[in-house]
């Protein structure tokens, strides 16, 4: 059996103006030309591999790698044939599906740039003027929509635009069928790497969505690079069931090219990450018994409490799992540790749990664990050719990265580009890390929070918001969905706070007040102690959380400002 890690090995430098930059030791493997290259692959060494299964009205649909090609050759072929040129844009929108994977593969086989793009923002309560503004940024010669509600909702939004609008798997079966066995079907051979193949929009959590693109060479990369680092996957074929969306980097880019390149299997969830749907989520889980689970940390909460209870569905799900990966944001300890036990009771020694971290622009990972027994804030070191950098910032490191897989801006947007991306390459992440012992850098980095959460009170001080979160956090015992601390140009710093309702003891205004109490009699200054706090109920707005789970402080603000200033008029402090 192969080795399930490599040996961490870390280069340091210090730059003129202080910096810190760290670059792996391990060479970097030779990566495929392009993703389809991959398609073709294991259309011919493994045929009646399924690539995909989904749920269907008579079950579960396979669709196998043999099935896979030929249905993304013809498709490229009719979309060519209708005219779509080389660097044209394809938006595909819908959950992710075989008509989905049709269309963005072949896309990108014909010369195209696929664009994947969140159904909510077609879904009954969008806001139109959103959909237009990308429609016009964007120009999409095609759009392929899931439903017809959805496609008379492009239909409306892109009137000014000459855009074909495409519906439903009845559209991708009449683009097959609409090619022959004589007709030439483009070739991954004939592509260009290096030219734009796909383009993701940033999740908005940190602002403005802003659209990425990557060449085929930034996609296969990122993949050759992480396989570098974690060798038990060329070990078997790796079998995920997965639910994340194809429109992020987590869930289009790694985990999707991730069973790709290996020839596995992707199992979709149709829970779809929803909590009323979790029962399936476990049914698939224990049907499947996935050999790596990748998900954001309230992916795995969730599951906790079934796999507790339930002896069988524990032993389906760690029986062969290689490791558990968590992204997106920073896993819960109590969680991270609750696990690691119930995974040994099915092993014998614990399943590992790792994680890195990345970005959209990052293509999507730029660190890795690849050690065992890490802590759970360890984020890892950096891949092979992926050079990290930790520049000071409001007494902070603000994590920078530039290699082979990273974005060199954003598409069409100038100013954006100019404000995150250095003339050298650099990506500013607006993300803080540090190293977890600077005398032994292959130890790793820990994440410590995104320097644009932080703020300054209105005497001037700065506020290390992510610190006091994830204190409160800790000392809430796990009973906490989520805290966000409030306080930017006032006197005093409040908190709300989401209970978890997955706990069996509920966090109520008592334990606020305690927890208010306890993290108040801790603090030495008091620009760090809390003024009040407002327990919200267990969900937040749909609007107020990004597709990774995460909260979005800037819609809370929004939402929540007669509530915070309640708060501070209640105390006296009202400004």
């Amino acid at each position: 059996m192969t080795m399930l890690f490599t040996t961490p090995s870390v280069d340091c430098r210090r730059e003129p103006d202080g910096s810190l930059v760290l670059r792996s030791r391990t060479p970097a493997g030779q990566a495929a030309p392009t993703i389809l290259h991959w398609l073709h692959r294991f259309a011919v060494e493994s045929p009646d591999t399924a690539l995909l299964t989904v749920a269907a009205d008579a079950g579960r649909r396979s669709w196998t790698y043999a099935e896979a090609w030929e249905d993304v050759t013809r498709v490229a072929a009719a979309l060519a044939e209708r005219g779509l040129r080389q660097g044209d844009r394809v938006m595909v929108l819908g959950a992710n599906s075989v008509e989905h994977l049709t269309i963005g593969l072949a896309t990108m086989l014909a010369g195209g740039v696929a664009v994947p793009l969140a159904p909510q923002y077609a879904g009954p309560d969008a806001e139109r003027d959103k959909l237009a503004g990308l429609l016009e940024m964007l120009k999409p010669a095609v759009v392929w929509a899931e439903t017809a509600e959805q496609a008379a909702v492009v239909t409306a939004a892109s009137a000014a635009h000459a855009t074909q609008v495409l519906v439903g798997r009845a559209a991708v079966t009449d683009l097959a069928r609409a090619v022959d066995d004589t007709t030439a079907r483009p070739r991954p051979e004939d592509l260009d790497p290096t030219a734009p193949a796909k383009i993701l929009l940033t999740s908005g959590s940190t602002g403005r969505p802003k659209p990425v693109a990557y060449t085929q060479t930034m996609m296969t990369t990122n993949v050759r690079i992480t396989i570098d680092v974690w060798p038990f996957l060329d070990d078997h074929p790796p079998i995920l069931v997965d639910w994340l969306p194809w429109n992020h980097a987590f869930g289009g880019n790694a985990n999707l090219n991730l069973v790709l390149s290996r020839g596995g299997t992707l199992h979709v969830d149709e829970a779809a990450g929803r909590p009323e749907r979790l029962k399936k989520t476990i049914e698939n889980l224990r049907r499947f018994r996935p050999t790596f689970h990748g998900t954001v940390p309230a992916g795995f909460a969730a599951l906790l409490p079934a796999l507790e209870a339930d002896e069988g569905f524990r032993s389906a799900f760690f029986d062969r799992l290689d490791v558990l990966f968590s992204a997106g944001a920073a896993m819960d300890p109590n969680v991270f540790h609750r696990l690691s036990t119930l995974s040994a009771t099915v092993r014998g020694a614990p399943v590992p749990i790792v994680t890195g971290w990345g970005s959209t622009e990052a293509g999507p990972g730029a660190t890795m664990v690849h050690a065992h027994g890490v802590d759970p804030d360890c984020i890892g070191t950096p891949l092979p050719g992926v050079e990290i950098a930790l520049r000071s910032v409001a007494g902070k490191h603000e994590l920078l990265v530039r290699g082979p897989c990273v974005a060199t801006g954003y598409w069409q947007h100038p100013e954006q580009t100019r404000a995150a991306f250095t003339p050298d390459g650099w990506y500013r992440s607006g993300d803080a890390g540090e190293l977890i012992d600077p005398s032994a850098p292959e130890r790793g980095l820990r994440f410590a929070g995104r320097i644009a959460d932080d703020f300054k009170l209105a005497n001037g001080t700065w506020v290390d918001s992510t610190g006091i979160r994830a204190a409160l956090l800790s000392r809430s015992g796990g009973r906490l969905r989520d805290v966000l601390v409030v306080g930017a140009d006032r006197p005093a710093l409040c908190v709300l706070v989401w209970p978890d309702s997955r706990v069996t003891e509920p966090f109520e205004e008592e334990d606020l007040r305690v927890l208010l109490s306890d993290h108040n009699r801790a603090q030495p200054r008091p620009s760090t102690r809390l003024l009040d706090g407002a327990l919200l109920d267990p969900e937040p707005h749909p609007d107020e959380v990004s597709s990774k789970g995460q909260l979005i402080p800037a819609a809370v603000l929004r939402r929540r400002a007669p509530l915070i200033e309640k708060l501070y008029t209640r105390q006296g402090m009202a400004l």
